[in-house]
């Protein structure tokens, strides 16, 4: 089904194609959603993608913006080197611009859009106060997570019998460890994963397997684990290193805070322009575009 906006038409295949677009994004917001569910709500964004667009491009025409064509051939450009120049143009990978008349015309809007959303989304600047309110409501945000580093070492096995072999082996080595010799070096010569020395670097919460991440967060630096088990085998670790979380000062993150801020305000004030533009239109759907 098209839609009419004014005296505007967009075709049901414009519609279309934008959807296709969008497909995967939508589907990655809606997990396990049957395929047609996200196919009908990819035809609604599309929809109101497109509504809102031709509404811009309206009022932009009604507000006769003057584009420079130096401009736009920059738009050009630059549009061609992000996808794959005109040969990638020729094979129609963009579900609606298919020629330079089209790219031209999409550049031009593009540059006149932003034009529309600069003078539509003004709004008074963040205050310092406003900025610290939402730092001390968003704790979350501004906390270093806690980080380990840590050394393992590693005894493969699959079957039962290779991991019971595999933790036998373990104990061996824990107990040698504990009688004087090196985890390193140890690590180096016995372990079924010796590289750097079994050196894991730095890292925090989420990066390893539930059972290892369990067993390095409960040691203290220079505490060396019982026999840990996962699916890759039987681990030694031995922690080095352990940062706490840390909460970054407020007058380090200020800024970013209050230009976050603005742009939340720009967005909201911009949508309730286009939402203006909305009821002010006929926006009807047609039939046989």
């Amino acid at each position: 089904m098209s839609v009419k906006v004014n005296d505007h038409v967009i075709p049901d295949w414009a519609i279309e194609r934008q959807a296709e677009a969008l497909f995967d994004n939508v589907a990655r917001g809606m997990p396990g959603k049957p395929r047609e569910v996200v196919q009908m709500a990819a035809l609604d964004l599309a929809r109101d993608r497109l509504v809102d667009q031709a509404l811009m491009a309206q009022e932009s025409k009604r507000r006769k913006y003057e584009v420079d064509p130096v401009e736009v051939g920059k738009g050009v450009k630059q549009w061609l080197r992000q996808n794959g120049g005109k040969k990638g143009l020729e094979k129609g990978r963009h579900p609606i611009i298919k020629s330079q008349d089209d790219l031209r015309r999409e550049i031009t809007s593009q540059i006149q859009f932003n034009r529309l959303l600069e003078e539509e989304s003004k709004c008074d600047p963040v205050t310092e106060e406003e900025a610290r309110k939402y730092y001390d409501s968003r704790p979350d945000l501004f906390t270093a997570e806690s980080m380990v580093t840590a050394s393992h070492i590693l005894k493969k096995g699959s079957s039962e019998e290779e991991l019971e072999a595999a933790r036998d082996e373990i104990m061996v080595l824990r107990a040698r460890i504990e009688g004087g010799e090196d985890f390193s070096e140890l690590a180096r010569s016995e372990s079924d994963d010796p590289q750097n020395d079994g050196n894991l670097g730095a890292f925090g919460k989420g990066r390893m397997v539930p059972p290892f991440e369990k067993a390095v967060f409960a040691l203290e630096p220079g505490q060396m684990s019982e026999p840990v088990l996962t699916q890759f085998g039987w681990h030694l670790i031995l922690l080095h290193e352990r940062t706490e979380p840390e909460v970054t000062p407020f007058e380090e993150v200020s800024d970013q805070v209050a230009e976050y801020l603005l742009e939340r305000r720009k967005d909201k004030v911009f949508d309730e322009f286009l939402d203006g533009l909305k009821k002010q239109a006929e926006i009807t759907e047609v039939s046989g575009m």
